[in-house]
């Protein structure tokens, strides 16, 4: 029955991923998202049912388009597959829970808002906005950390990441309102593991680009999909990290 209900969240997961890939591709060229089908992005052509089945229509197709043989970007399936992976870290996680759904909405969030700041080095408003509200019904309803934690997590990473942008203008106001809203969900102790995940794996990458000579010092490199990283993981497991770091001090 477990293996069941595993696939079963897992292939939510990844149907759901494959329409995130229909938001990341037309939201930030205005084009609508709940109409209209689904089409080829070179020749226009309409996709039909049977080629839009999440990983393995991309697998039967070989990576190609069926009409014009185009070749399809390998990062469709695997935002499917990261999508229902990190779905089933979720449930594995929580198990069937209310935490669980949060857990899931949060990655969707992630997952979208990563992939559009990688495209456009932009994180849309109405996205803080969708985490926020998120976080409220996590804060007030689900949530076994006080009040204060959930307060004190909306300041502690994004007060300084706006000092820091004031005095260097190297961050984004995204980033920034990313924090702040997460943090409110996490509370301050996961808000403090998911930005030292997202600068910690953030600055691995800007590390690697410079040293194979892809950017330059002064280029700018998207944060937020590091910070996204971040966000998960301190939501899944962001108190256990915690607590387990400070027992090293002690």
């Amino acid at each position: 029955m477990d293996i069941v209900i595993n696939i079963y969240v897992f292939a939510l997961g990844a149907i759901l991923g494959s329409f995130f890939n229909v938001v990341i591709y037309r939201l930030p060229r205005k084009y609508s998202i709940t109409h209209g089908t689904s089409f080829c992005p070179h020749c226009k052509h309409r996709i039909m049912p049977l080629e839009l089945v999440p990983i393995f229509s991309y697998l039967f197709l070989k990576g190609k388009c069926a009409h014009c043989h185009t070749p399809i970007s390998l990062r469709y399936p695997i935002i499917e597959f990261i999508t229902g992976l990190s779905f089933l870290v979720a449930y594995w996680r929580f198990g069937l829970s209310y935490a669980t759904i949060i857990a899931m909405i949060l990655a969707s969030l992630c997952i979208i808002i990563a992939m559009i700041d990688i495209d456009t080095m932009e994180i849309f408003d109405r996205f803080h906005i969708m985490i926020f509200s998120l976080a409220l019904i996590y804060v007030f309803f689900i949530s076994t950390l006080g009040l204060t934690s959930h307060l004190i997590g909306f300041f502690i990473i994004s007060v300084p990441l706006y000092v820091i942008a004031v005095i260097t203008n190297g961050i984004g106001g995204g980033d920034i309102k990313l924090m702040a809203v997460s943090g409110f969900l996490l509370g301050y102790q996961a808000s403090l593991v998911a930005f030292f995940f997202g600068a910690i794996f953030g600055g691995i990458v800007a590390v690697y680009l410079l040293l194979t000579k892809q950017t330059q010092m002064k280029s700018l490199i998207a944060f937020g999909p590091y910070l996204c990283i971040g966000i998960f993981i301190a939501y899944i497991y962001g108190l256990e990290i915690f607590t387990w770091y400070m027992s090293l001090l002690t």
